[in-house]
């Protein structure tokens, strides 16, 4: 059939490609329709299955993908159009590569001279099948659906191992982005979210991969026993349907299980500004951001104590009654504007002016709990009795922990973060190259202000919690997205993950949401309740199991008004459960080996299709 000159068979290839990619965009946060990660590949295999080149499957994985990533990420227009055109397009080609996997050693349907090509060790297997019927009629149907299941199950392995590997890939080249992964679809589905703890949240994507591809072959093969009136048993659907039987009944049974771990509960008090982006890097702004904050603060321990007084007046007559204390308050990213300065083997800091006056008189009189900021440390050098910026020296992106009692500038451990974001933290060659940094003016709305410097510890932080101490993992921004990262802190003791982070730069859009979707898997691989606090996006506390209700009350913990909405200013007080013995999850232990095992598969059916040709 032809349309104004033009083949519906060589269109609909494309279409189905550009169908998938909105498909998979609406599981994730903007549309939270989660259940299209199990429908979104349907139309994508049989496209690419027509197919026989590299060539043309890396073409409709790559449409695919870019229609994805064009959805998916066009929260990056509220800071530059370019920029997400750009980084839709380079992203679209991890689904090309993965899609010239497809369409050659994943590809069950392909074939070569009118006859089963076995281009593949898999599909070798399929071609000795179908040139000796004579062999399959001695071993009866029974055999003969045994092998069509072998071919179909293995195939539907090639694919899904090729999309966790490539996943993988995609989190680590160039540093990796790793945002909104497949397995970031079970974000609202718990259940199947738990698993993560074993093969993290990458390896996640596995199932629905394998659950599509085994779907798109045995409704091929059905179509034509239904033609030949000849129809026979599904078995590869069959251990499809067990291996998700088997991954929803572990989340079940993890569920319940962590809910029995003895914790350590953490009282914590997140405080949100939402200030917008423009004002917060604004010179003239320092002083009122800084009591801005302070304010907050002040008011919400004041609205604690008032609750304290209720709460007495109204259990006068027990003998034990519980008060709203926090252990830990905690500002977000850059919440304190003014820096830090550090001396080169001087183990404490310097901190001056505003900072120090409101720590020291305003803050710290509050109660007896650690302050936790963002901040940023700069090298200094002593200037006769002063110490002063060091031109040319070292600066981090910082995260800030101000112990309650204790000479100020003594009393301050800090966690230099280790995982920058490039074109926002640092721009390659911009020395070389400075036309980048007014590229980055354009895009940013402010001046470029030099690369900051890498971290390089993965030790906890310590905190004193009433009688004893928790290990804080520290997160800045976006490496609570990063879980080879994170995983690196992990100890067996009790332990809690703290992430500041400011998602400011991009207005009220869903980027937020979905960075809070893809930071709740940290909290689950790692069995570490989450504590997030932003300037603007989503603050709140996550569970080990990835909730964001507390685990005793059942109390909702986020920061957002009656309507759900998160952008706004406010503080939330509530509880984090620290497991006290500290437990090592699998992946916490052996990181993406599940991720490394897929890539290992490819990698053997490759050498195993070149074998084949020889």
């Amino acid at each position: 059939m032809m349309i104004s000159g033009i083949s519906i068979r060589a269109v609909w290839p494309l279409l189905a490609a550009l169908i998938s990619g909105v498909l998979l965009a609406m599981c994730f946060p903007g549309w939270n329709l989660s259940g299209m990660v199990w429908v979104w590949m349907l139309p994508l295999f049989p496209a690419i299955w027509r197919g026989r080149s590299k060539r043309y499957g890396f073409g409709i994985g790559y449409c695919a993908g870019f229609a994805f990533w064009l959805l998916n990420l066009k929260w990056l227009w509220t800071v530059s159009g370019l920029g997400g055109m750009v980084m839709a397009a380079f992203l679209a080609l991890y689904f090309g590569l993965w899609g010239a996997i497809a369409v050659s050693i994943g590809n069950p349907w392909r074939k070569r001279g009118g006859r089963q090509a076995g281009r593949s060790a898999v599909g070798a297997i399929q071609q000795k099948i179908a040139q000796k019927e004579a062999t399959q009629k001695k071993s009866g149907l029974l055999g003969g659906v045994l092998n069509e299941s072998i071919c179909s199950l293995r195939f539907a392995m090639i694919n899904a191992a090729a999309w966790v590997g490539v996943e993988w890939l995609r989190g680590w080249v160039f540093t990796g982005f790793g945002w909104n992964g497949l397995g970031v679809a079970f974000h609202d589905t718990p259940v199947l979210a738990q698993a993560a703890d074993l093969v993290g949240v990458t390896g996640l994507a596995f199932l629905p991969v394998f659950m599509s591809a085994v779907l798109v072959q045995s409704a091929s093969r059905i179509k034509g026993e239904v033609a030949s009136g000849k129809l026979r048993p599904r078995l590869d659907f069959s251990v499809a349907a067990l291996l998700l039987a088997v991954h929803f009944c572990y989340g079940v049974w993890r569920i319940k299980d962590v809910g029995s771990w003895q914790t350590e509960r953490v009282r914590v008090l997140l405080i949100q500004e939402n200030i917008p982006q423009d004002i917060k890097w604004d010179p003239r702004s320092v002083a009122d951001i800084l009591q801005g904050y302070s304010d907050s603060t002040e008011a919400a321990i004041k609205e604690l104590e008032d609750s304290n007084v209720e709460l007495l007046q109204a259990n006068v007559d027990r003998d034990v009654v519980e008060m709203k204390q926090p252990d830990l308050v905690i500002w977000p990213e850059s919440a304190v504007p003014n820096p830090l300065l550090f001396v080169e083997g001087e183990k404490h800091h310097y901190i001056y002016g505003d900072t120090a006056h409101l720590l020291e008189n305003e803050i710290r009189p509050l109660g007896n709990f650690s302050i936790i900021a963002g901040m940023n440390e700069f090298e200094a050098r002593h200037d006769d009795a002063l110490v002063k910026w060091k031109e040319g020296g070292r600066q981090y992106n910082s995260m800030a922990v101000v112990a309650p009692d204790g000479a100020l500038e003594q009393s301050i451990q800090t966690y230099r973060k280790i995982h920058l974001v490039i074109f926002g933290e640092y721009i390659p060659f911009v020395d070389r190259l400075p036309f980048l940094g007014e590229i980055f003016k354009f895009s940013a709305g402010a001046d470029f202000s030099g690369n900051f410097d890498a971290g390089t510890s993965t030790e906890p932080m310590v905190v004193d919690v009433r009688d004893g101490e928790v290990q804080l993992i520290p997160s800045v921004c976006f490496e609570d997205t990063v879980g080879r990262l994170t995983r690196k802190f992990v100890r067996p003791a009790p332990q809690m993950i703290i992430n500041v982070t400011n998602d400011g730069w991009f207005k009220q859009s869903e980027a937020a949401a979905q960075h809070m979707a893809n930071a709740r898997f940290r909290a689950i691989e790692l069995r570490r309740p989450m504590v997030r606090s932003a300037n603007t996006g989503v603050s709140g506390i996550v569970s080990v199991t990835g909730s964001l209700r507390d685990p005793v009350t059942g109390q909702r913990q986020v920061v957002e008004d009656g309507n759900g909405n998160h952008f706004v200013r406010a503080s939330l007080y509530g509880h984090a459960y620290a497991p006290v013995h500290g437990p090592v999850t699998l992946y916490a232990a052996a990181g993406d080996w599940f991720a490394f095992l897929m890539i290992l598969w490819v990698v053997i059916a490759v050498i195993g299709s070149r074998l084949t040709k020889a």
